[in-house]
C-alpha cells in the first residue's frame, strides 16, 4: 500500500567530540546543521538485532560528557545518490537545561578534611577563608549579629552564631560531588567531647548527627522539595550576596522548635521530604503568640564549594581529636594543615547534581530514505538497523556523536523522527 507503515519518535542523547568542543568556542550553536545515521553495530548475517542494554557505548559517563573522537564506520545513505549527510529540520533547534542526579555518596577519610579557622590568627593563611565564606570580618558587620531582630540584627534568631570568631571547616573533595550538593539531604557525623578533668583532659565523647535543611519562609513546602539550595532572600541578608547554601542543625543542641517530640532526622533522604515526610524547617525568629521558638543553626553548608562550616561553639570547642576513648577519632594531618579521621565512623553523606545545558535538534529519516548502507554484510532484503547518529557541520565534521539504547529497525516506508539532545 502507499501508506507509511509505521512512525517512530525517538530521543537520543549525543556527546560533543573534541572537534565539537573546539568549534563551539569559536562559533555559535548554528554549526549543528546536518546529521548522519549509522549501523556500525549491525552484522546482517544474524537475524537477531541488539536489544536495550547490548549496544556498545560511545564513551564513558564519568567526568565530562564528551568524546575524544567521533567515528561512524558504517554510514547509511540518505537515498540512492550516495550522500550520507542530511540537514536537520529547519527551526527545530532549542536550548534547555536538564538536571542530572549524581546520587548518594558517603564521604570519609582523606576525602573529608577539617581545619579550625580563627579570625584572630592574623598570620595564618587559612584566615583568608573567612572572606571566601562571606562570614563577617569587619566590626560593623560583626556588630549586626550583636543586635536583636527588632533593631535589624540576628542576635535572637536562628543564625546568631554566624559571627563566631572561631569556626570548624569541613572540606569535601571535589571528586565526591557534582556541580552542587543537594542542601536538603546532608548528614554529617562528628565526635564531640562530653566532659573534661580539672586538668583539661577529655573524659568521654559522643556522636553528633548533624543534618541540613532550609528556613521556614513563604516558599511552599512542595516547592522546597524541588530545590537544592536556599532560594529565599536570607542568603543575601546574611552574607551580602545570593550564594548557594543550606543550614546545619542537630538534635544534640536543640530539636526543631525546641520540641522534644520532634527530630531533625525526620524526612532525611526521602522523596518529597518537606511536603510528604514532614521534614522540619528552621524557625528564624521566636513568635510567642504562635508557639514558635527560634531554632539553633549550628553551621552552614556551602553547596557549590563543598564546605560544611560549623559555627556553634559547643561543636567547635569540643571536637574530638585523637581521644583515647574513641579509636575512630584518630587523625592524620597533611602538609597543608588539614586533618582527616582515619576511621570510617565519622563522615558526611551527600547527594549532588549536575546542570546540563542541552541543545535539541530534530532529525527526520523520511519515507524512501535510509534503506541503503555501507555495511557490506547487509543482504538485499535485510532491514536497516540504526544504532548511532552523528551531528555534523555542513562540510561533514562530526561535532557530536550518540548511540541509541537499542538497534532501531528502519524500513523503506518508515518515518523516523529523532529528537537529538546535544549536551553542551
Amino acid at each position: 500500500m502507499g501508506f507509511i507503515s509505521t512512525a517512530h519518535t525517538i530521543t537520543v542523547t549525543t556527546k560533543l567530540t573534541k572537534v565539537g568542543r573546539e568549534r563551539l568556542l569559536t562559533n555559535n550553536n548554528n554549526i549543528f546543521s546536518h546529521f548522519i545515521l549509522g549501523d556500525s553495530d549491525a552484522n546482517y548475517r544474524t537475524s537477531a538485532f541488539l536489544p536495550t542494554g547490548k549496544v556498545p557505548a560511545a564513551s564513558g559517563d564519568l567526568g565530562q560528557d564528551n568524546i575524544l573522537k567521533g567515528l561512524i564506520k558504517s554510514k547509511i545513505y540518505v537515498r540512492d545518490n550516495m550522500s550520507t549527510r542530511k540537514p536537520v529540520e529547519p527551526n527545530s533547534s532549542t536550548v534547555t537545561t536538564s538536571i542530572d542526579t549524581i546520587g548518594e555518596m558517603i564521604v570519609t577519610g582523606n576525602s573529608l578534611n577539617y581545619v579550625t579557622l580563627s579570625k584572630s590568627a592574623s598570620t595564618v593563611d587559612f584566615t583568608n577563608l573567612f572572606s571566601s565564606l562571606s562570614l563577617p570580618i569587619i566590626n560593623s558587620k560583626i556588630a549586626v549579629f550583636g543586635k536583636t531582630a527588632q533593631f535589624g540584627g540576628w542576635l535572637d534568631t536562628a543564625f546568631s552564631n554566624f559571627s563566631a570568631s572561631t569556626v570548624l571547616l569541613a572540606s569535601i573533595n571535589t571528586d565526591q560531588y557534582g556541580e552542587v550538593i543537594d542542601g536538603k539531604n546532608i548528614r554529617l557525623t562528628l565526635p564531640i567531647i562530653t566532659g573534661y578533668t580539672g586538668g583539661g583532659s577529655a573524659t568521654g565523647s559522643t556522636t553528633y548527627d548533624i543534618f541540613s535543611t532550609f528556613p521556614s519562609t513563604t516558599i511552599p513546602r512542595s516547592n522546597l522539595d524541588e530545590q537544592y539550595t536556599d532560594k529565599s532572600t536570607l542568603p543575601t541578608s546574611l552574607f551580602g550576596k545570593n550564594i548557594s547554601v543550606a543550614y546545619l542543625v542537630t538534635n544534640s543542641i536543640q530539636r526543631p522548635n525546641n520540641d522534644p517530640l520532634k527530630s531533625w532526622a525526620t524526612g532525611y533522604n526521602t522523596f518529597k521530604p518537606f511536603s510528604l515526610n514532614n521534614k522540619s524547617l528552621i524557625n528564624v525568629n521566636t513568635i510567642p503568640t504562635n508557639n514558635v521558638n527560634a531554632d539553633i543553626v549550628v553551621g552552614i553548608a556551602y553547596l557549590e564549594q563543598g564546605f560544611l562550616v560549623l559555627t556553634d561553639s559547643n561543636i567547635v570547642d569540643n571536637i574530638a581529636i585523637d581521644f583515647t576513648g574513641d579509636t575512630e577519632s584518630g587523625i592524620v594531618t597533611d602538609t597543608l594543615g588539614f586533618y582527616h579521621y582515619t576511621g570510617d565512623t565519622y563522615g558526611a553523606t551527600i547527594n549532588s547534581i549536575d546542570n546540563n545545558i542541552v541543545q535539541n535538534v530534530v532529525c527526520m529519516a523520511a519515507r524512501d530514505q535510509y534503506y541503503r548502507t555501507q555495511n557490506r554484510t547487509k543482504g538485499l532484503n535485510d532491514e536497516i538497523r540504526i544504532s548511532e547518529i552523528a551531528i555534523t557541520t555542513a562540510s561533514g565534521e562530526i561535532l557530536a556523536l550518540g548511540k541509541f539504547d537499542r538497534q532501531v529497525i528502519k524500513k523503506k516506508n518508515d518515518l523516523l523522527v529523532l529528537d537529538v539532545q546535544i549536551v553542551v
